[in-house]
């Protein structure tokens, strides 16, 4: 038996009023087994701006390969911003001599992930080296997209999820490279473990210092616990569009953004209309 929307309004607003002065919890979490998770945690992907040329195939190759629909026809003076139906694209930089430099931008996939601490229903969650957000389980709150340091999940107003690069897991959990990465003609997107893209980087980085670029720096070592997307730098970080120090959400973060009354709704409501969209979902497949 399916319940109704007035009957379904009715029961929350009883529950919201009991639970009100409830303290935040983390309310469901959905079980998640990967028997390749453990084998795919230190996947990363090395992006050295100084090989870019700016060909756009990065951005084509995602749209492509994960159905994306095409927004606008990219340009290096206005680039196409991230999106929930665009999940990797440029930074792009105009140099002193006119000439362009890019950084390819999408998720981080971060270790210590802020989305991941704040998602309240479990939605977001490792696997492997990838942060994926589990559209079964998503309530839309947009806990995540206020999150993260790099504003990368941003809601699909159709949907009513948050949506982002998925490091194409698809593809890295059968042995391939991300799209993106098997797009790139110059070598600027690689793909591998992450000690040895490390030290290719620092490799790199003492190349270009010799080459006449003093400020060249690897970025993402340390940042947010480690990120899964590195990066060799010519410049300071925030010159391409980088926090210099990424702030860490925790879990309490979400809940401050919320007041009382507003909170103990949306807490009240959001395991009723778990427990529906679940017994409905099994209601489906039986």
């Amino acid at each position: 038996m399916k319940l109704g929307r007035r009957e379904f309004l009715k029961v929350t607003g009883a529950a919201a009023a009991g639970l009100a002065l409830l303290p935040p919890l983390k309310l469901l979490t959905p079980v998640k087994t990967d028997a390749k998770a453990s084998s795919q945690s230190t996947m990363s992907m090395l992006i050295d701006i100084s090989k870019c040329i700016n060909c756009w195939w990065c951005y084509a190759a995602c749209k492509n390969y994960n159905n994306l629909p095409e927004t606008i026809r990219p340009k290096m003076d206005d680039p196409p911003k991230l999106t929930a139906h665009t999940w990797s694209t440029l930074f792009t930089l105009k140099e002193e001599d006119d000439q362009w430099s890019s950084r390819k931008q999408a998720c981080m996939h971060c270790t210590d992930a802020s989305c991941e601490n704040v998602c309240p229903t479990g939605a977001i969650s490792h696997q492997g080296a990838a942060v994926l957000i589990d559209q079964e389980w998503c309530i839309g709150c947009g806990y995540c997209v206020q999150a993260c340091p790099f504003s990368v999940p941003h809601r699909d107003e159709d949907l009513g999820t948050a949506r982002k690069c998925t490091f194409c897991i698809g593809r890295t959990s059968n042995g391939e490279i991300p799209a993106c990465a098997d797009a790139c003609t110059t070598g600027a997107i690689q793909f591998g473990d992450r000690t040895d893209l490390i030290e290719t980087a620092g490799k790199r980085v003492k190349e270009l210092k010799a080459e006449g670029y003093p400020k060249s720096n690897l970025y993402g070592e340390k940042e947010s616990g480690g990120l899964h997307i590195l990066y060799v730098l010519t410049d300071r970080p925030s010159v391409y569009g980088l926090p210099e120090d990424p702030q860490v959400a925790t879990s309490l973060s979400a809940f401050k953004w919320l007041s009382g009354i507003i909170a103990g709704g949306i807490l009240a409501i959001v395991p009723f209309w778990l427990l529906f969209k679940r017994r409905n979902k099994i209601e489906v497949e039986q």
